[in-house]
């Protein structure tokens, strides 16, 4: 017998469903777990993309705490000719490298989280749809049962 096109085998005596029900049990859960395993590693990937992101933002921020402090000097001491217009120049082209930097990190962050959610979903939709297979499956299998 054919059952939402897994073979079930029937015990003529009985009419009800034998061993075969266990087997497919055992591999739709098996299935489930092994997509429950995706999903975990899945999110930990998100939140080990997601950490790493706050740390590079954090480590940019500090480096352009201190091209600012040091911009601030130098354009203080290039007033009074103390200090070449250059180096103030190249302070606040370093600056602006860094924020360009935070920008693409910010992007890069996101386009790698939204592969991995990408990924995330259609293993989460997997997962269900086996959890309702192995439901199906088991009420087909109690309700032809019970008709006995």
């Amino acid at each position: 017998m054919e059952i939402h096109g897994y073979s079930v085998q029937v015990d003529p005596a009985t009419n009800s469903i034998v061993d075969a029900a266990d087997p497919l049990d055992n591999l739709l859960h098996s299935k489930s777990r092994i997509l429950r395993g995706k999903l975990e590693v899945l999110a930990s990937e998100i939140y080990a993309r997601l950490t790493l992101w706050d740390r590079n933002l954090a480590r940019i921020g500090s480096d352009k705490e201190n091209v600012e402090k040091l911009l601030e000097q130098f354009a203080r001491l290039a007033r009074y000719h103390l200090r070449d217009q250059k180096d103030v120049t190249r302070l606040h082209d370093s600056n602006l490298r860094l924020e360009t930097q935070r920008r693409d990190e910010d992007i890069q962050c996101w386009r790698d989280v939204v592969m991995v959610m990408r990924d995330f979903l259609e293993t989460w939709e997997a997962n269900e749809q086996a959890k309702n297979r192995s439901m199906f499956i088991n009420h087909v299998g109690a309700g032809h049962q019970e008709s006995v």
